[in-house]
């Protein structure tokens, strides 16, 4: 009988491409259910592809065959996890089919790179023969260094989407008390560890008995120390907001957009329908979604002249009374070209006194979508290369004021999906605010996991900075997530309608993960590592 885990072909290749499987599930796929282990079995299968160096373990493998089994894992992975990847690029680019299922493959490519750095570091220490085991004497202390290492890739490593092996712990909220001081980082490292535990068990018969101790205190800790949404009544703000999702489609928005008047007609009437319907409260603030408003306009000369502010958004805000938060197109101040980064992707906030009184222009664009990632060859390429927005990028954190003085900063579609873009957001404004707000347009992936993906990652965010964050978007899903992990009322994807919540906002300070990032996990780490050898050097001492 064959031993699938020794088997070479079916270890290298059909294992791993099961694990990417495997991993995928870890996050929303069909509506918003996920498997919170399958991460952890799923790397334990493409790691025990990988030539470790456990003692007395004889696995050897070479570099070009560990990137094709990394390849076969990010083939499972995106064939599952990104299924719409396709879908966007026929609706998003007009790639047709079947290229836009070709170019959905070969994202397996670029799905996982702090996977391929980690083969290629650890094929460096084996070539330059790095004395490890001086450093590394037992199968736990290298499942320790393992694990922070593929932490510290995952967290320092530009991706295209970081779904992050921590990220399934959102599962046990609201008891993740953890989160604000290590953040997604520290489950990442106990699922890593975990995973190698898993690896090092098949390979030498033993248990990493300090593995499981670890993720035990993990756990014991974050239940006993909950996540709760404030501490003091007396520092709470409150508004009285409504999310408009008017559920608009790609081909009426672009119809809008390029100046057809009955599709421009259509979405002006949605917003304002939505927007000025009777509400059981005085309205404090609304928020429109993502590049809401069809026309381009000009912040800089608005902020000069008031009349100029266009009349859906100035009677908006005078019918309702309620100030309001709208994406939008902003023009640049300067451009190459008439194609070419000659606007940007905005948040405009319009004051109750029909003032213009701040923007926020999108930083991090979504690369194939709003920009390529070739830095200054962009420009060139935008030449042939001509189904891409190529949104000119921000350089500023905005932070918003209201009549009420409630502080708010707003983050557009991908960004919240960074938790070191967020942390040095938060960082870098004058003064903390109470909320984030994130603008969304999401139709482009079409009915699929992506809107629930998306809002499951957000959460992160809210947990991590202990924060509200008002999610408001174009198709769904929209709602308030809360510091807890928890969520509001939401319109569903593909609804058209408004909600109407009460924004609960504590006064807040930076946290611990916002103020020092992964820097708390080295502590963990060097405790772990010095202890463990500590140990074993008095243990080699008594005999």
């Amino acid at each position: 009988m064959i031993n699938i885990f020794t088997s070479k072909k079916i270890s290298l290749y059909l294992l791993p491409f099961i694990g990417g499987l495997l991993y995928a599930t870890g996050f929303p796929n069909s509506g918003e259910y996920y498997f919170f282990p399958g991460p952890i079995i799923g790397i334990a299968l493409w790691l025990n592809s990988v030539s470790l160096n456990y003692p007395n373990d004889r696995k050897v493998s070479r570099l070009g065959k560990e990137l094709l089994s990394l390849f076969c894992f990010s083939l499972g992975y995106c064939l599952l996890g990104y299924y719409w990847i396709p879908y966007t690029l026929n609706e998003f680019g007009s790639i047709p089919f079947p290229l836009d299922q070709l170019l959905g493959i070969l994202f397996s490519l670029i799905i996982v790179p702090q996977y391929i750095l980690f083969l290629i570091i650890h094929t460096l220490v084996k070539k330059l023969r790095f004395k490890t085991s001086y450093f590394v004497s037992s199968a736990t202390h290298r499942n320790i260094v393992i694990a922070f290492l593929l932490t510290l890739l995952e967290y320092y490593t530009p991706q295209q989407f970081p779904a992050h092996m921590g990220h399934p712990w959102l599962f046990f909220a609201p008891y993740l008390g953890l989160a604000p001081i290590f953040g997604a980082p520290l489950f990442s490292f106990t699922g890593f560890w975990l995973s190698l535990s898993l690896v090092s068990f098949l390979r030498t018969k033993t248990l990493d008995f300090l593995a499981l101790a670890f993720t035990a205190t993990v756990v014991i800790a974050n239940f006993a120390i909950p996540l709760t949404l404030w501490t003091s009544p007396d520092q709470i703000e409150t508004n009285y907001i409504r999310l408009v999702q008017p559920n608009i489609g790609n081909f009426l928005k672009i119809s809008s957009e390029d100046g057809d008047y009955k599709s421009l007609d259509k979405v002006l009437k949605l917003y304002t329908d939505l927007s000025t319907a009777p509400s059981e409260k005085p309205l404090d603030l609304i928020f429109w979604p993502e590049t809401a408003y069809p026309r381009l306009l000009n912040s800089r000369i608005i902020k000069k002249n008031k009349n100029m502010i266009p009349a859906l958004m100035r009677d908006t805000v005078y019918q309702t009374q309620a100030e309001l938060l709208t994406g939008g197109y902003d023009r640049a101040s300067s451009f190459n070209s008439l194609s070419f980064e000659t606007e940007y992707n905005t948040a405009f906030f319009i004051s109750a006194d029909l003032g213009l009184t701040q923007t926020y222009h999108k930083m991090k664009l979504i690369p194939f979508g709003e920009s390529l990632p070739f830095g200054p060859f962009n420009a060139y390429l935008s030449q042939f290369i001509q189904n891409i927005s190529y949104f000119a990028s921000g350089k500023e954190y905005s932070l918003f004021k209201t009549r009420k003085g409630t502080l708010f900063s707003a983050a557009i579609c991908y960004e919240i999906l960074f938790s070191r873009f967020i942390a040095d957001y938060l960082n870098g404004v004058k003064d903390q605010p109470d909320f984030l707000v994130n603008l969304t347009n999401d139709s482009w992936y079409g009915d699929t996991a992506e809107p629930f993906q998306h809002q499951f990652l957000a959460k992160w965010r809210a947990v991590e900075f202990q924060i509200p964050i008002v999610r408001t978007t174009n198709t769904g899903v929209s709602s308030i997530l809360l510091a807890n992990g928890g969520e509001s009322k939401r319109l569903a994807p593909f609804v058209e309608g408004k909600l109407d919540l009460e924004l609960i906002s504590p006064e807040r300070k930076g946290t611990p993960f916002q103020r020092l990032g992964i820097l708390n996990l080295f502590i963990i780490f060097l405790i772990l590592f010095g202890g463990l050898r500590l140990f074993r050097k008095k243990k080699i001492r008594t005999i």
